[in-house]
């Protein structure tokens, strides 16, 4: 594989990686939020401490995914 091959195919992997980061971004935002808020799926029960250390985790590493997203769309266009 040649220098140019390799250099297209980053390209056309960094064309759908930043919405997929935003919309996961988003998904984890949302799936932690609800983590914090439930606490309790059907049957199973999550201990409070649990629900928010799991729920914030999740936050931040949807927050910090949306921003990468973000981040790459709006560098991309200069």
């Amino acid at each position: 594989m040649s220098y140019e091959e390799s250099n297209e195919r980053q390209r056309s992997r960094r064309g759908y990686r930043a919405p997929l980061d935003l919309g996961m971004g988003l998904f984890y935002i949302g799936i932690g939020s609800l983590v914090m808020v439930v606490k309790s799926f059907g049957d199973i029960k999550i201990p409070p401490v649990i629900a928010y250390v799991l729920g914030g985790m999740m936050v931040v590493g949807g927050c910090f995914r949306f921003y990468r997203g973000f981040k790459d769309i709006t560098g991309r266009n200069r």
